[in-house]
């Protein structure tokens, strides 16, 4: 199993998770010619994506899904929760094409799939876990705070992907930014902040998992630097050790990733 990141930020989010039999995109909330593009770099044609998983109805996240399907008949798959407020976002789709999925288990090809809701200003957002051959990876952005449940999730994973949105000295010093935006940014159904990011990140240092990926980083309220900087200084502090105990990647927002392999 590889996972790559195409796209991260607020602006546009995009990752695939592949094996040479099943291919998913979680998100395409970049242009479809971007899509393509980054899809080709990886020798992966757009018609082989076995399925879109989508994490919630947000632009920057859906933002070529509706294409993707109508011009290659890609399989959407969102949470039962999200459908109803997701529908009328995507434009005309294909017939049968759209599939739902609850807090079971289901497949997609030779991948088992978890999605699990994750607290955000929508009706729903969902995380997942994905499963192949014994190997999990976790993925979960746009959530405002974090629970024991939500962090046992992560638990044993080989990557987790997770969201660190914001520095917050910075959001709350952003004279763009009004301050009902920045109380919903910090609030319970916005975006993790970076130091919130590191405390979890301490917890799975100690679970089993061993590479993060920093994800969806604000362009207006972070940087790579000071996101990795916050919590790369915050796991010394606890006693956990920067690359040495667990790995740390900074998603960029506009270029691709390395390709992760997921291994025993």
């Amino acid at each position: 199993m590889r996972y790559c990141s195409l796209a991260s930020s607020s602006k546009g989010n995009a990752s695939i998770v592949y094996t040479d039999d099943t291919k998913i995109l979680i998100d395409a909330g970049i242009s479809i010619a971007e899509l393509e593009m980054k899809l080709e770099a990886l020798s992966i044609s757009p018609r082989d994506i076995s399925a879109i998983l989508i994490t919630h109805e947000h632009g920057d996240h859906i933002k070529s899904v509706g294409a993707m399907n109508r011009k290659y008949g890609t399989p959407i798959y969102c949470h039962i929760g999200a459908y109803d407020s997701l529908i009328t976002k995507l434009g005309r789709v294909r017939p049968n094409t759209i599939y739902t999925f609850t807090d079971r288990l289901f497949s997609v090809g030779d991948m088992v799939i978890e999605g699990y809701k994750l607290p955000h200003d929508v009706p729903f957002c969902c995380g997942f876990n994905i499963y192949h051959n014994a190997r999990k990876i976790s993925f979960a952005t746009d959530l405002g705070h974090i629970t024991e449940e939500i962090i046992a999730k992560f638990y044993d994973s080989r990557m987790v992907i997770l969201e660190s949105n914001h520095d917050e000295g910075m959001l709350m010093a952003n004279p763009k930014y009004s301050y009902p935006l920045k109380q919903r940014i910090k609030g319970d159904h916005g975006h993790l902040s970076n130091i919130v990011c590191a405390k979890v990140i301490s917890r799975l240092a100690v679970n089993n998992v061993k590479q993060m990926v920093l994800a969806h980083l604000s362009e207006e309220n972070n940087t790579p630097e000071l996101c990795y900087n916050t919590v790369t200084d915050y796991l010394r502090s606890v006693g956990v050790e920067p690359e040495e105990n667990i790995k740390i990647f900074v998603a960029h927002p506009y270029n691709m990733s390395p390709i992760f392999h997921i291994s025993s």
